[in-house]
């Protein structure tokens, strides 16, 4: 996976904390083209884009394409191949097995990043707002703390008006992915402020990284600046085991002792849960 920033980034990489998680790291990782699915995502794919692997729930791999790449991504054996983003054909081959299988009643779009390609996003959303056994949908987002100013684009208009209008009947969820309380300025601010004025369910997806976040006092900032905007701390998971970028685990154990100081720091209501996502496609655990 290539290195890949935005200008917005690129003013906040003198942040160490930044700077780790999108520039090729010193420590060699030397097994590109090599990198495992720990997920087993692949195995699970029912056709181009769709990963069915609980029985009421799908996800859609919108593109493999975002606004800037992660060192720790688990798809890093996939994120930036052109070859990932759906046609036509393909969203219509989804929305036929969806129709097919009423029994998934969530469905979420992820990638890559479903908001980094807003017109194909829509063009899905579209189709899948129709099934009427599709109860609630989620997107996984990280443009809020990669290209924030990218919302002010006339290209999102459309976009977000559907999903002004889906929430109306659907709950709507969407999940912004951040890691360091560096991120939240005032540019992401905005960008979480425009989200907001959709009237969707806000909530944060946060991933333990070794030397960047593995601390209660950075942790606790920044969960404190994601409440008090509205958004909830959801998800702080344990950095999936993706060959050669081992350098990016924190020790378990010391997961624990930060998730057991932030409960005593927070509110409950803004205190994520600590998560295992087990590999081989077993789901979520509590750590």
């Amino acid at each position: 996976m290539r290195e890949k920033t935005t200008p917005f980034l690129r003013n906040l990489l003198e942040n160490t904390s930044i700077s780790k998680q999108y520039l090729i790291a010193e420590q060699p990782e030397d097994i590109e083209n090599n990198y495992n699915d720990p997920l087993m995502e692949d195995k699970h794919e029912v056709v181009k884009g769709l990963i069915h692997k609980y029985k009421n729930r799908a996800l859609v791999k919108v593109s493999y394409q975002c606004a800037a790449h992660c060192r720790f991504c688990t798809r890093i054996r996939q994120i930036g191949n052109p070859e990932g983003t759906l046609k036509s054909d393909e969203i219509d081959n989804i929305v036929e097995y969806l129709i097919n299988h009423p029994e998934i009643d969530d469905v979420i779009l992820s990638g890559g990043d479903p908001l980094y390609t807003p017109k194909l996003t829509y063009e899905i959303l579209l189709k899948i707002k129709e099934i009427e056994s599709i109860k609630v949908i989620r997107i996984g987002t990280r443009m809020p703390f990669q290209s924030p100013k990218s919302f002010e684009s006339p290209v999102f208009l459309e976009l977000f008006n559907l999903i002004k209008t889906i929430q109306l009947t659907k709950p709507f969820y969407i999940l912004v992915h951040i890691e360091h309380p560096a991120e939240i300025v005032p540019e992401s601010i905005a960008a979480i402020k425009i989200l907001k004025e959709l009237n969707v369910t806000l909530l944060s997806q946060t991933v333990f990284l070794k030397d960047i976040n593995d601390d209660e006092v950075v942790l606790e900032k920044m969960f404190k600046k994601l409440y008090y905007l509205g958004v909830m701390p959801y998800y702080l998971y344990h950095c999936d085991n993706v060959k050669g970028l081992e350098h990016f685990i924190v020790q378990k154990e010391k997961e624990k002792e930060i998730a057991q100081k932030l409960r005593t720091l927070l509110s409950g209501i803004a205190t994520p849960l600590l998560v295992e996502d087990l590999e081989n496609g077993y789901g979520k655990i509590p750590i």
